[in-house]
């Protein structure tokens, strides 16, 4: 139930060429190994992307869409939402593959999904083709994030895995640290001694990070000591997550599991 190494890839060609270095990795991440895939997105690209959310973010309602064939793109202010399955405050960003959007984000990811997609055994372009079948029972989703300074957390929770996908991959977005970005808090999983293993701590911004999903994991409030902030300032840790999600109805793979929902 806790992480039991970190890798750190720097040249991604043997996952697309190798079947051996392929199974090398499955096996690290189903035995509690994380790997942290340096560099695979561009960070001024990254950066660009966060000042067009902000704009969307600041000009735009909210809305909630579930999970389905041929939803909209969209955000979602969470703030203890009674519908999630798992409790959280944060601002999300929904794209799926069949709408356009000016920034063009699934290019920005593709890579990620690909690699996920071998890693979970199936086809490198799996739930990327724009043309949409209204029978799948997954999509690709890019869930980005934004955890306010003070407000947003996640609770700790174990995600499903199965035939769509053998991770839920996190795409790192900010910086951590003294003037950085946010300070304290962000994504965790737990290490041998049992204490929390921050990714912000491990990873820099473009860094993909892959990790069995159904490990407890979570998003501690970030900059708890903040007081006072609000959502509309977009002060705080951002991260997108490149999920392949089940869609409403589908009642073949689990419901993620909120561990600390009383």
């Amino acid at each position: 139930m806790f992480i039991k190494n970190i890798s750190y890839i720097k040249n991604t060609k043997k996952l697309f060429e190798s079947n051996s270095q392929v199974l090398e990795y499955q096996k690290e991440i189903k035995n509690g190994g994380l790997i942290v895939i340096k560099n695979l997105f561009e960070k001024k690209k990254i950066n660009q992307l966060k000042k067009y959310l902000i704009k969307i973010g600041k000009n735009s309602l909210p809305e909630y869409h579930s999970v389905k064939i041929g939803a909209p793109n969209h955000h979602r202010l969470v703030d203890n939402d009674p519908r999630s399955v798992v409790q959280c405050a944060f601002h999300q960003f929904s794209f799926y593959r069949w709408n356009q959007d000016l920034m063009n984000i699934f290019s920005i990811f593709e890579k990620g999904f690909w690699i996920k997609n071998i890693l979970s055994n199936r086809n490198k372009d799996d739930f990327l083709k724009i043309k949409t079948n209204f029978k799948d029972n997954f999509v690709a989703r890019i869930s980005i994030q934004f955890y306010p300074s003070g407000i947003g957390y996640l609770n700790e929770h174990s995600d499903p895995v199965g035939e769509h996908q053998i991770s839920a991959p996190l795409v790192v977005m900010s910086e951590k640290g003294p003037k950085k970005d946010f300070s304290t808090g962000g994504s965790y999983f737990y290490g041998k001694d049992k204490k929390k293993l921050f990714i912000e701590d491990i990873a820099n911004v473009g860094d993909l990070v892959i990790y069995d999903s159904s490990l407890p994991h979570g998003v501690e409030l970030v900059d708890k000591k903040i007081k006072n902030n609000d959502w509309i300032d977009f002060k705080g840790r951002w991260t997108a997550v490149l999920a392949t999600n089940k869609v409403e109805g589908n009642q073949s793979i689990r419901d993620s599991i909120d561990l600390q929902k009383k």
